[in-house]
C-alpha cells in the first residue's frame, strides 16, 4: 500500500511501535485509527521504509526464562480423558494388511512397530520374496513391464542395483518384458567386460 501518511501517523508509529508485538502495536492503531485502511502487513512495510522497529526477535535471550517454566506436570481439570494410556493405539492406526500408495509404488503393513520403514514394506517385494525367499543384498525387485500395478510373480524380477541405475539413468525401461530382459543381460555382460578388462589393466 502507498498510501501517503501524515505526521501524525508516523509519530504515533514511532511511539507505540517499539517494545510491543507486531500484533499489539496493530490492534492499538486500529484504536486510534479506525477508519484508516491498513492490514498487519501494511503497517509492517511503512514501518520499515521509516526505520521504524519493535526490537523484538523473537529470540531467547541468555537469562531469559520460558513462560512455561515450572509448569511440568500440571494439567487442565479433565483433560486426563484425551490422553493415551500405555499400550493404546491410536483410533486412526491402521491394521496390519493396510495398503498406501507412495510414489507410485504400494506399500503394505506389515509390522504394528517400530520404525516406520520396519513396518511397512514394497507390496511388490513381499510378493517375490513369498517365492524366492529374502532379496540378496545390493538387489531390488523390478517390474519387468514397467507396470506398478502388475504384481503377478511372472512380472517381477530381481536385478542388481548397479544394472537397475543404468536402465534409470539411460532410459532402457520398456513395457515389452522380453526387450526388458534383454537389456538387462546385455547390461550385465557390459559390466562383466568391463571388469575384466579392468583387472587385466592392472596385472
Amino acid at each position: 500500500m502507498s498510501k501517503k501518511l501524515s505526521p501524525k501517523i508516523i509519530s504515533w508509529l514511532e511511539i507505540n511501535v517499539p517494545g510491543k508485538p507486531w500484533i499489539e502495536s496493530f490492534e492499538l492503531f486500529q484504536k486510534e485509527f479506525p477508519d484508516f485502511p491498513w492490514t498487519l502487513d501494511n503497517m509492517k512495510q511503512a514501518c520499515y521504509r521509516r526505520n521504524i522497529h519493535n526490537g523484538i526477535s523473537g529470540k531467547f535471550k541468555k537469562g531469559q526464562k520460558p513462560w512455561n517454566k515450572g509448569m511440568k506436570g500440571l494439567r487442565t481439570p479433565g483433560s486426563e480423558k484425551g490422553w493415551f494410556r500405555k499400550g493404546q493405539k491410536s483410533a486412526t492406526e491402521k491394521p496390519l494388511g493396510s495398503e498406501y500408495t507412495s510414489d507410485g509404488y504400494l506399500m503394505v503393513k506389515v509390522k504394528m512397530n517400530g520404525p516406520r520403514d520396519k513396518r511397512w514394506k514394497l507390496k511388490h517385494v513381499l510378493i517375490w520374496e513369498k517365492y524366492n525367499g529374502p532379496v540378496p543384498k545390493d538387489n531390488v525387485v523390478t517390474f519387468l513391464d514397467g507396470n506398478k500395478r502388475n504384481f503377478d510373480i511372472n512380472n517381477l524380477a530381481c536385478i542388481r542395483k548397479g544394472v537397475n541405475s543404468v536402465l534409470n539413468k539411460k532410459k532402457l525401461r520398456s513395457q515389452n518384458k522380453e526387450i526388458f530382459k534383454v537389456r538387462v543381460a546385455q547390461i550385465e555382460l557390459d559390466q562383466k567386460i568391463k571388469k575384466i578388462t579392468k583387472n587385466l589393466g592392472s596385472d
